[in-house]
């Protein structure tokens, strides 16, 4: 399930670390639905979700502290798995939340004004080439738990291809597919770029552009559809599907 969320600020300027800002904004959703009802699904533990999502500035200016709007207006973009009805509980959770003020820092607010379905691809072949959503990246973290620090990989990392394909193994691993699926599965990037991006108050590196993907088609479409790469359910690892007419 994709669909769009259009919001609307009180100010023309949004926080720099906007990724935090949505998930508070979901969070806040969430708790407010059904007397919290989904909340412990969602948030109790660091179990993969199934679910991500991007967030759309358009005409936005980057500065030091804060990204400038033209207008007052941005949009997130949400992608879910269907087996769990997440969509359903997201879209739901979102509609409760429509025409509310939602505070910001700076003494600045947003409210939810719309929510529009989005076309879903249906993915049947083997083989195909996405790109990173617009807002989006592939996340590739590789964590150190004897000193709990973090290191971040992007295409042109000599090791890029070994640590992504390290951190897709187990994202796939724990959505249920076969290590002789998961052997099979080949990323390949194709046109991209480094981005930085403020997350949780430390810069990280990312991953924009174009990839081909092979692997079997419930792969790809769980990639498409839930997101690839880590942190897929705090703004990264969204992705559009741009051919899988490839020969």
């Amino acid at each position: 399930m994709r669909f769009t969320l259009t919001l609307e600020l009180e100010k023309s300027s949004f926080p720099i670390d906007y990724r935090s800002i949505v998930l508070s904004f979901i969070k806040n959703a969430i708790s407010k639905c059904n007397d919290g009802k989904y909340y412990d699904r969602f948030f109790k533990d660091t179990n993969q979700k199934d679910y991500c999502f991007s967030v759309i500035l358009p005409k936005s200016r980057f500065t030091k502290d804060e990204i400038k709007l033209e207008n007052n207006k941005l949009k997130i973009l949400f992608s879910t798995g269907d087996a769990e009805k997440t969509g359903l509980i997201l879209f739901n959770a979102f509609i409760l939340q429509k025409n509310k003020t939602f505070s910001l820092p700076n003494k600045n607010s947003m409210i939810l004004k719309s929510i529009t379905n989005q076309k879903q691809d249906l993915i049947v072949n083997s083989r195909a080439i996405f790109k990173t959503t617009i807002g989006s990246g592939i996340c590739v973290r590789e964590h150190n738990r004897e000193n709990n620090s973090d290191k971040y990989y992007v295409f042109s990392d000599a090791d890029f291809r070994e640590k992504l394909n390290n951190v897709i193994s187990n994202q796939v691993r724990q959505a249920g597919f076969s290590e002789d699926e998961i052997n099979k599965i080949k990323v390949s990037p194709i046109q991209c770029k480094k981005v930085v991006v403020k997350h949780y108050g430390r810069y990280i590196d990312i991953t924009t552009g174009m990839f081909e993907i092979q692997a079997n088609n419930e792969i790809l479409q769980y990639f498409y559809d839930q997101g690839i790469g880590s942190r897929k359910s705090a703004g990264f690892g969204m992705i559009d599907l741009i051919t899988q007419d490839l020969l």
